[in-house]
């Protein structure tokens, strides 16, 4: 893993290296029952012997996991020890207790504050490890900024905006606007960056290796915008999920049962439905009109969007297991065939236009149903 950002040219395939952290480990163990609901907790007199898996608005760990544990939630926070990896996707991340190997996060807000034995993989906005943390292993980190204060035995590597050191780490390799060493960091090993400014570096930091400077491209910048689009639409689509889950069987099986159809209806309002709307602005009576049609085409192709993954990673595991609801694993597969997709030249592009064509229809056609029977 020494080299791992060095292989990574792109947000979106460090973003696929992350996914596929989470998604073997939840492939293998696909018949783990997966606890929902708006709050989700382990007590601190409970002990979970294999692995847990949880999904919901806020999960709390308070007990003892004795495996692995996977979450999504918006808030997660870790209190009891866990004895292999823990897999978390969320809003905000809190790791107060000891991991016993590898922590593996794509968040909002990740703080580390107990000890983790293993690697720390982020991709997120902030990352925090606490003065009182020590990771065993390396940093990867992928996204806004990181603060790092407390004690990394391994390397500390990836790309951020901003990156802020005032512990002791074992080497630094990174790519970042901003790079600073505070007065108490000890830099172990070498301190390679790229940086369009120079390092910000206070009395009392020590670097005991070679301090090496490169150039960051251009396409790097253009690069973390992409990566905050992405983290943002997978965020809000696993949002949605857990509020709305139980409406996306419905949608799913109106595709299955009629994809001519309901493909015909979605393909149809992604061409007329803004031309209409442009015709309307146009005209002086019709210029109101015009704006809320076009609001409203815009509000549809939007909420299409953020609800493809969920019924393409549906539509895809109820083939390979018959019978299958709509789950958390569904929607990951979701996530990482689009993105796998975007990478596949003109082909992988018109699959993505399709499913989402799709989706589109199948909305129109419940939305019409649904608005029928009020009427």
């Amino acid at each position: 893993m020494k080299n791992y950002f060095e292989r990574i040219r792109s947000p979106q395939i460090a973003f696929v290296a992350m996914l596929t952290l989470i998604l073997i480990p939840s492939i293998v163990s696909a018949e783990t029952v997966v606890r929902t609901g708006n709050s989700v907790s382990i007590g601190v007199s409970q002990i979970v012997e294999n692995d847990f898996y949880a999904s919901a608005g806020s999960v709390t760990h308070s007990g003892e996991v004795r495996e692995d544990m996977y979450v999504v939630a918006g808030s997660v926070t870790i209190n009891g020890p866990i004895g292999a990896d823990l897999t978390a996707l969320g809003g905000t991340v809190q790791v107060n207790a000891p991991i016993g190997d590898d922590v593996r996060v794509m968040g909002g807000e990740v703080v580390i504050s107990g000890e983790v034995k293993g690697d720390v993989f982020v991709i997120g906005g902030l990352l925090k490890v606490l003065s009182s943390a020590t990771i065993n292993g390396g940093i990867y980190f992928y996204g806004g900024e990181a603060e790092i204060e407390g004690v990394v035995k391994g390397s500390v590597m990836g790309r951020a905006e901003s990156i802020t050191i005032s512990g002791e780490v074992g080497a630094v390799d990174v790519s970042a606007v901003n790079i600073t060493l505070g007065d108490r960091a000890n830099v172990r090993g070498d301190l390679s960056y790229a940086s369009v400014r120079e390092l910000e570096r206070a009395a009392g930091a020590v670097v005991e290796g070679d301090i090496l400077r490169g150039t960051v491209a251009e396409e790097d910048n253009r690069g973390n915008a992409s990566l905050i689009f992405v983290l943002s639409w997978i965020f809000t689509t696993l949002c949605v999920f857990l509020i709305f889950r139980t409406r996306f069987g419905e949608l799913l099986d109106e595709i299955k049962r009629d994809t001519a159809r309901v493909g015909l209806i979605g393909l149809a309002t992604f061409f007329i439905a803004p031309l209409l709307s442009f015709i309307l602005l146009a005209t002086v009576l019709g210029a109101w009109l015009g704006i809320l049609t076009l609001l409203s085409t815009l509000l549809l192709f939007l909420v299409s969007w953020i609800i493809l993954p969920i019924l393409l990673g549906g539509y895809i595991m109820s083939y390979l297991m018959k019978g299958r609801r709509i789950d958390l694993l569904s929607v990951l597969v979701g996530v990482f065939t689009l993105i796998f997709l975007s990478y596949i030249p003109v082909i992988g592009g018109l699959l993505i236009f399709l499913s989402f064509v799709l989706v589109l229809g199948s909305l129109l056609q419940k939305l019409y149903v649904a608005f029928r029977s009020l009427t």
